[in-house]
Formats: C-alpha cells, sequence, structure tokens
C-alpha cells in the first residue's frame, strides 16, 4: 500500500479534534443595552465581529476538525445568521439560539447562540428555574450533535448572573448563589440527555460568560466552578497563568479577569487553550479550545 494512502487511512480512522470557541460579544450588534444602531453600524459590527472569528477558525483549524462556537449577548436569533453567514465558512451553520423574554415579555436583547458544521440531532433553549426561592436569569442555549463513531456531544450555551450594580456583600453573595443554583441545574439536564433514537451522550460541552473568577479573590468562597469541577468537568483554564486566560480585559480599577470558560467532560484531551486579541466590539476577549 503506498504511504499516502496509508495516511489517509489513519487520518480517517483517528478521532476528529473539535476546535470550539466562545464569545461574549456584549450587547450585539448594536453594543449599546436595549438600543438599535443603524443598519450601517449594525452591519459593520457584524463585519468586524465575523472578522475576529474567521481570524481564529482559519490560525488554529487544522485538516479535519469539526468547529463548535458558542456566542453570548446576541440580540436575537437573525442576528446570529447574519453573523455565521458573514464568517462564510463552509458547513458552519446556526444550530440554536434562545428566546428569552424579559419580566414584560418581551424578547430580551441578551440572547445565547450555538453554531458548528456537525448534524444537529435535537435544539432548544430553557430557562432556569426557581428554588430556594431565587431565580437565576436567562438560562441555556442547547444543540445535540452528531459526532459519528466519536459520539454524541451535548453542547451548553450560558450566560450566568452579571456583578453589575453589586455595591454590597449581600448583593454580591446573591449574585454568586443565582449562578450556582445554574450550574447545578445544568448538570442535572445533563445527566438526562439521550439522542431521539435513546443513544447515551458521552461527551458534554458548556462553554460561556460565567461572570465569576474562581482564579480571583474578588470571588472567594463562591461554588460556581467547584460544583463543576466537582462533577468531573475539566476547565479550560486550570493550571494556565493570567497572562494566557484574562477574557475580560482590565481597566484602572481592576486587573485582567477570567469570567469566560469552556469546561468539558467526556473528551480525551484538551490543547491549545488561547485567546483572541482584544477589540472595541467587545469588552471579553474570545476563547479557543481544542479537544479530542
Amino acid at each position: 500500500m503506498r504511504i499516502a494512502a496509508i495516511i489517509a487511512l489513519l487520518a480517517f480512522a483517528s478521532p476528529a479534534d473539535v476546535l470550539t470557541g466562545t464569545w461574549n460579544l456584549r450587547w450585539f450588534p448594536s453594543g449599546r443595552a436595549e438600543h438599535r444602531a443603524s443598519a450601517r453600524v449594525e452591519a459593520a459590527s457584524i463585519q468586524d465581529a465575523a472578522d475576529v472569528v474567521r481570524d481564529g477558525i482559519k490560525a488554529r483549524r487544522r485538516p479535519g476538525d469539526h468547529l463548535i462556537l458558542f456566542f453570548q449577548e446576541l440580540r436575537d436569533e437573525a442576528v446570529c445568521s447574519n453573523l455565521v453567514a458573514e464568517i462564510g465558512m463552509t458547513n458552519l451553520a446556526v444550530a440554536s439560539v434562545s428566546a428569552f423574554r424579559d419580566f414584560d415579555r418581551r424578547l430580551g436583547w441578551q440572547q445565547n447562540g450555538i453554531a458548528t458544521d456537525l448534524p444537529v440531532l435535537e435544539a432548544n433553549f430553557a430557562y432556569w428555574r426557581r428554588a430556594r426561592k431565587v431565580l437565576p436569569p436567562r438560562g441555556y442555549a442547547f444543540a445535540l450533535l452528531d459526532g459519528g463513531e466519536d459520539g454524541l456531544i451535548a453542547c451548553y450555551c450560558v450566560h450566568l448572573k452579571s456583578n453589575y450594580g453589586a455595591t454590597s456583600e449581600e448583593i454580591r453573595a446573591a449574585n454568586a448563589l443565582k449562578r450556582e443554583l445554574a450550574v447545578e441545574q445544568f448538570l442535572s439536564h445533563a445527566k438526562k440527555v439521550l439522542a431521539p433514537d435513546g443513544r447515551h451522550v458521552t461527551r458534554l460541552l458548556l462553554a460561556g460568560d460565567f461572570n465569576t473568577d474562581p482564579f480571583g479573590g474578588r470571588f472567594g468562597g463562591e461554588r460556581t466552578v467547584p460544583i463543576l469541577e466537582n462533577a468531573g468537568f475539566v476547565n479550560c483554564f486550570a493550571g494556565m497563568p493570567l497572562a494566557a486566560r484574562g477574557t475580560h480585559p482590565g481597566n484602572t480599577r481592576y486587573p485582567d479577569s477570567t469570567l469566560d470558560f469552556i469546561f468539558h467532560r467526556g473528551f480525551a484531551e484538551q490543547s491549545d487553550c488561547t485567546l483572541s486579541p482584544a477589540v472595541p466590539l467587545s469588552d471579553h476577549r474570545m476563547v479557543w479550545l481544542r479537544l479530542r
């Protein structure tokens, strides 16, 4: 057998890597809370975001890699579709976008979205439930993907309770509890998820903006990340220095912090956990991770 044929056969038989990325886009595409910018401004924002994502993919993707992307703070499904179309990658498509509504029943302006080039078996979204008389905001976007012989992948995109306006220890503790309750509910759902044909899910991804930094003193005692780690999920940034995991660029008041994560379970290994450069479009850097 020719060497080229042997190499091709080995490549086919080897498990495919999954290149994942997550990015909080900050009130995308207007850049302002509850505000629609002009069509020209929003189109430019979509193009700028697509450039960042496309550059990140081109710099990291290897032949045969599958692709799963997670986005937060999207205005709606149409915006997610426009972004994916602008990225312009063959077979990349929207898998799931949330449609969370505010208390007045209006569609919220901070939705979660998942895009992938893998077949989608199931897609939906769900709100977090009230627990201990506490209701965490929003919920998760969900997509169950078919990885072929490598197995199914259950994907969850989240944007947990922010710390905006946390002016007292009481408010900070309440925010932390909402995040902890959210990840507990995620774990409950993940234990029961099955494919429509009854197949069990062996690989899970939980990605997004967690609004907590397990490496920073401001969030000392919060259990959000330990809950996930105790359940067997790998923190993509474990053991990495701040210079390599500053997903939220600092300012004159605060240093860089790590608020965005990709947690995974059931994959054999991870590698190449990196960040895209900071851009004015968002106050978060995009996180990239390769999984096998």
